[in-house]
């Protein structure tokens, strides 16, 4: 269960992995040619609203498991390189909390409730129709931004298994 210094434990990993589903199941859910807040689209919506609580779940869990459970040892690398993987590591985690926090803020002020299987939370702030539309837009905005963000992460990762040969990559593949 817990990292060692060469692999990340299988907390960190299951924890990794999992934030990777619901993301993009999160992201294909909200994607088609229909609007989340149509009557039509109701249970779709559900479905993305509890894969972004989810998400928001599992990100904190997974920040206090990090606070119990440390990192491999990193390879030395370029002080450059270095600086980019902690600032696509910041980014990551702000936006995998910013953008459930956009979605809760934006539905609020549009006076509409975060719906999940089996109950409603009603807004719990005052009505602003045009706020509400300017921070849902930035919640798309920020949807797409991970999976860009994501994909430099992973890119990364791949640089560091086929390029550096190094064993970053290998440090969070299940069963590597």
């Amino acid at each position: 269960m817990r990292t060692t210094s060469s692999r990340y434990g299988a907390g960190a990993q299951a924890f990794h992995w999992l934030t990777v589903m619901l993301v993009l199941a999160a992201y294909a859910v909200s994607k088609g040619d229909y609007s989340l807040y149509s009557a039509a689209a109701d249970g779709l919506r559900r479905i993305h609203e509890t894969l972004g609580v989810l998400v928001f779940i599992v990100v904190v869990m997974r920040l206090l498991w990090r606070l119990i459970d440390g990192t491999p040892v990193k390879p030395p690398i370029p002080r450059l390189m270095a600086a980019a993987a902690k600032l696509v590591h910041f980014a990551l985690y702000a936006l995998l909390i910013a953008i459930p926090a956009t979605a809760v803020l934006g539905t609020w002020l549009e006076g509409i409730p975060v719906t999940l299987p089996g109950f409603d939370i009603a807004p719990q702030i005052a009505k602003a129709h045009g706020l509400g539309q300017l921070i849902m837009e930035i919640h798309t905005t920020l949807g797409n931004a991970i999976l860009w963000v994501a994909g430099v992460h992973a890119a990364a990762a791949l640089f560091h298994h086929f390029y550096l040969r190094d064993e970053v990559f290998q440090s969070m593949a299940p069963g590597a």
